[in-house]
């Protein structure tokens, strides 16, 4: 019985293993994208610009340095030797540095809650004037 419930350890450990190596993409400093997220990942002409193509994952390459990060999350990256903009939530990313908080108006209550699924939103954040504090 013992013998069973280590190998079932094991396989879960496994199975919670990250798919992306950390030190795969070492030789790129500073923000990178490490990977492809979704089945296909979308590139864009600018931050808030048109898609030009798509890429399969398996197509979309790995460790591409971030030449700059827009404000609404996109990041630009040289693929096949063409700038081009990619959604965050369809790569693997690494981030580094100082990330801008998450700052807005919580419901119910104000912006230092650090619980649950809401951990860090409004950290670092000034505090609303007026009303409910």
């Amino acid at each position: 019985m013992r013998t069973v419930i280590l190998a079932l350890t094991g396989a879960l450990t496994l199975a919670a293993a990250p798919a992306f190596a950390a030190d795969e993409c070492s030789t790129v400093t500073g923000d990178a994208v490490l990977s492809a997220r979704t089945p296909e990942v979308d590139l864009y002409d600018g931050p808030a610009g048109k898609r030009i193509k798509s890429l399969d994952n398996d197509r979309f390459p790995k460790c591409l340095a971030v030449a700059q990060k827009a404000p609404n999350g996109m990041m630009q990256v040289t693929v096949d030797g063409q700038p081009a903009w990619v959604l965050p939530n369809q790569v693997n990313a690494r981030t580094t540095g100082n990330n801008k908080p998450i700052c807005r108006n919580l419901a119910m209550g104000g912006n230092d809650t650090t619980a649950g699924s809401t951990r860090a939103v409004g950290e670092g954040c000034s505090k609303p004037t007026g009303g409910k504090q």
